[in-house]
This record gives structure tokens, C-alpha cells and sequence, in this order.
């Protein structure tokens, strides 16, 4: 099964890869986190038409520097083809007799995909798959019914309706911590409330962060939460910023975020970021990433 002899075309982008790789050191020396050489070039290998030819973005959080990482992905939603069996042929990830080993096949089999995003660590090598729904999300009411979902999700039916979280464009399958993330678009990014946001953390018992930081959380699309199937509770709650516009990111922060927009590489002149306040039981934390080519979805 030697997928990564098939050629893929139709790609927006034409990225280097010895120039991917070598702005992903860079990334890695500047968020000051540990790296494998052989872990990064095995992956853009494996997905070597994806890398070079998809939107690709770096992430980092502000994480104690011991569990801080460097994440890359890609996202491609125009080109098919199944991260998940390309994955499995070349040995970058294993069945393990889990509710995650299905999830994606039952996905695929319910819903029609519009794309995929595939991200690695640099010291660890992949760690998930995104499979995008089409530009109208589905009901969470049905993905409910998927049977390979932790139950945790099913739990908070009356949170989400509380909240009007009715819909649902991407899923996030980590195969390394196995969990998913659900994403929820907001409608228009901004006229999110603060007094409701606090009220969405606070409902789930993580500390409600100061009203400057509830403030940039308004301007959030979309809004994810993290989910486990060894726990009944939901575990993170995510707001993620878009912007092009580096003096709306709130460097202030944290230095990380300072330095990380400041140094890290881009493939073109086009400069756009997402920061992530993350709400978390153990500790709550930020997620820096740019958008390293032009998205063009």
C-alpha cells in the first residue's frame, strides 16, 4: 500500500518543502520546544503533495515550557483523498482496539466531507485528523446519534441547546490523547457576549477569566470543546480568533505570543494568525498559530 507513490493534483499552493522544513526549525527554536528531524521529514513525506500544495499553519501555546509543543498541519478541502488509510499504510498510526479507530469511517459513512486537515507534532509525529463538513454544518442533534462518540457528548444536550450550539462544521479526532474536539461557527464573529461567555465557563466549572480576556473571547469563531471517552465531562472549552491584523492579537498576554508573531516564518507576504483562549480543568492557556500559506478555502 504505498500511498505515498499516488499523485494528488489540483493544489492552490506550491510550497517547498526543504523550505517548509526548515521554517518549521525555526518555529520550533522560537516557541523554544524540542524536535525530531526524522519525526518531521517523515511526516511531509507521507503527505509531501499535501504539504507542499495545501494551506499549511504552525501552533504553539503558552504552556509551562515542559508541555509546550510545536504543532503543523495542513488543510486541504479541494483535492480528495483519506488522511486516515494513508495514515494507516504507512505506519504513523495504529489500531488499538479504541472507539477512535471507527470514528472517522462511521463519519465518513453519515455525512458528506468537504476536506481534511492532518496535524503532527514535531516530537511526536500525528496527532490528528479533521474532517470538514460542507458549508452548511450538520445538526448536533444528529451527530449525536454517531455510535462510536464518547457518551460525554450526549451529556450535555441542555448545555448546548442552553447556549444555542445547534450546529456543527468540524470535527478534530486526536489519535494521540484520544479525544475529539466538536467545532461550533459563530454566525458573526463579535456580537458574543461577554456576560455569556463567562457564563458558558462557568456553567462548566473552569474559573472565568478576567472581562479583557472575555472580551477577546467575543470575537471567537468558532467555539470548540474537547471531549474524552474516559470522561463524562467536557474538558476544554476554546475560543479562536482570526485576525490579519497583528494589533489585535493581545501580545500583552503572555511573551510567547510576543515573540511567536513577531519571528515566526510565513511562505508568502500575507500575515494572518489565530489565537486560541483555551479554558481548561487542569489550567487554562493560549494557542498561537499563523497561517504559514495564504488559506484559500
Amino acid at each position: 500500500m504505498a500511498s505515498v507513490d499516488k499523485k494528488y493534483t489540483g493544489f492552490r499552493h506550491k510550497t517547498d518543502l526543504k523550505q517548509l522544513y526548515d521554517d518549521i526549525i525555526k518555529t520550533a527554536q522560537i516557541a523554544d520546544v524540542p524536535y525530531n528531524t526524522d519525526i518531521i521529514w517523515r511526516i511531509l513525506n507521507t503527505y509531501r503533495d499535501f504539504f507542499s500544495g495545501s494551506s499549511v499553519a504552525f501552533r504553539t501555546t503558552t504552556k509551562a515550557k515542559d508541555k509546550r509543543g510545536l504543532n503543523v498541519r495542513y488543510i486541504e478541502l479541494g483535492v480528495p483523498h483519506d488522511p486516515y488509510l494513508i495514515a494507516l499504510s504507512e505506519g504513523l498510526i495504529e489500531k488499538q482496539g479504541h472507539p477512535i479507530d471507527d470514528l472517522l469511517s462511521e463519519i465518513q459513512s453519515q455525512y458528506p466531507i468537504l476536506g481534511y486537515g492532518v496535524d503532527f507534532e514535531v516530537s511526536y509525529g500525528l496527532e490528528k485528523i479533521w474532517p470538514f463538513f460542507p458549508h452548511t454544518p450538520q445538526l448536533l442533534e444528529a451527530i449525536c446519534s454517531l455510535y462510536c462518540l464518547p457518551d460525554g457528548i450526549r451529556n450535555y444536550a441542555d448545555y448546548f441547546a442552553r447556549y444555542d450550539l445547534a450546529q456543527v462544521n468540524v470535527f478534530a479526532l486526536d489519535y494521540r490523547h484520544k479525544s475529539i474536539n466538536l467545532y461550533f461557527p459563530m454566525e458573526t464573529p463579535g456580537l458574543l457576549p461577554p456576560h455569556k461567555i463567562a457564563a458558558m465557563i462557568a456553567d462548566l466549572e473552569f474559573d472565568v477569566p478576567p472581562q479583557e480576556v472575555l472580551g477577546y473571547c467575543s470575537w471567537a469563531n468558532p467555539v470548540y470543546y474537547t471531549f474524552s471517552w474516559d470522561s463524562p465531562r467536557i474538558e476544554r472549552l476554546c475560543f479562536a480568533v482570526v485576525t490579519p491584523n497583528l494589533g489585535d492579537i493581545p501580545i500583552h498576554l503572555d511573551p510567547l505570543i510576543e515573540r511567536f508573531t513577531a519571528q515566526v516564518p510565513f511562505a508568502g507576504n500575507a500575515r494572518t494568525f489565530i489565537y486560541n483562549i483555551t479554558l481548561a480543568r487542569r489550567g487554562s492557556y493560549i494557542k498561537i498559530e499563523n497561517d504559514y500559506t495564504e488559506c484559500k478555502w
